[in-house]
This record gives structure tokens, C-alpha cells and sequence, in this order.
């Protein structure tokens, strides 16, 4: 019977950043709730020129389309990758954002009809291979 109160205690502890999933997040969600992650992202397109409109507005005004986040491994890290799109017109503007783990770092894809394929951040060429969209089979 000793065990409840152990168990309540562990049950209660905030559990590690590490321990929450890079799957299934919304980038809205995300950007809205973490500091780290609305901060790089910030810091990533504040005042660029050469990008979409929409892209460079995604912090304040959440109008385009994300699918679920789903976790890579680059260069042995966990990261988290998010593809989004501007709201109908998804053939012609997309992106695909690849945070770490704790939301500090962020690379991002842009293809634009327009504007062609613009790397965000520097990504590192593992970077670049998770950042490439799958072929559409």
C-alpha cells in the first residue's frame, strides 16, 4: 500500500521535453504555444524579402494549411518536420519546416511557383534530404 503515494508523485511530475512526441503536431499550434519555435521561426523570416507573402505572415495570421508534424532523424538528432501550404493554392506555394527537437533551430523549404525552390536557415545537405518532399506515387 506503500506504493500509491510513490506512484501519485510520479504520475504528477512534469514530464521531460523530451518524453512529448515531434508527431502529430499542428505548426499553428505549435508556433502559438512554444517560444523557441515562434522565436526561430521569427527570427528565420522577419523582414526576408524573396518569399511568399503568406509565408512571411505565418506567424500573426495562421491562414494556410499544415498536416501533422512527424518526427526525422538527421544526422542522429530528432526533428520535427511540418508541411504546410498556402490555402488554396497548395500546387503552386508550399513549404516544409524542419525544427529540433527543443524548437531553437528551424530550416525551412519553400517552392513557389513563382519564386522556384529557396532554402530558409542553411540547412546542412541531411537537412536538405528531409526537407525534399516524397515523390507522389
Amino acid at each position: 500500500m506503500r506504493r500509491w503515494p510513490v506512484i501519485l508523485l510520479a504520475l504528477t511530475l512534469p514530464m521531460p521535453a523530451f518524453a512529448e512526441s515531434l508527431s502529430g503536431n499542428f505548426l499553428a499550434q505549435v508556433v502559438k504555444t512554444s517560444k523557441p519555435h515562434r522565436d526561430s521561426l521569427n527570427a528565420l523570416i522577419r523582414g526576408r524579402q524573396g518569399i511568399p507573402t503568406w509565408v512571411r505572415n505565418m506567424i500573426v495570421a495562421d491562414n494556410y494549411i499544415t498536416l501533422a508534424s512527424e518526427q526525422k532523424d538527421v544526422e542522429g538528432k530528432p526533428m520535427q518536420l511540418f508541411p504546410a501550404c498556402q490555402f488554396k493554392r497548395c500546387d503552386e506555394s508550399a513549404i516544409r519546416l524542419l525544427y529540433s527537437a527543443d524548437g531553437k533551430h528551424v530550416v525551412m523549404r519553400i517552392q513557389d511557383n513563382a519564386l522556384g525552390v529557396v532554402f530558409l536557415g542553411d540547412p546542412t545537405p541531411q537537412e536538405k534530404a528531409a526537407l525534399q518532399p516524397l515523390p507522389i506515387q
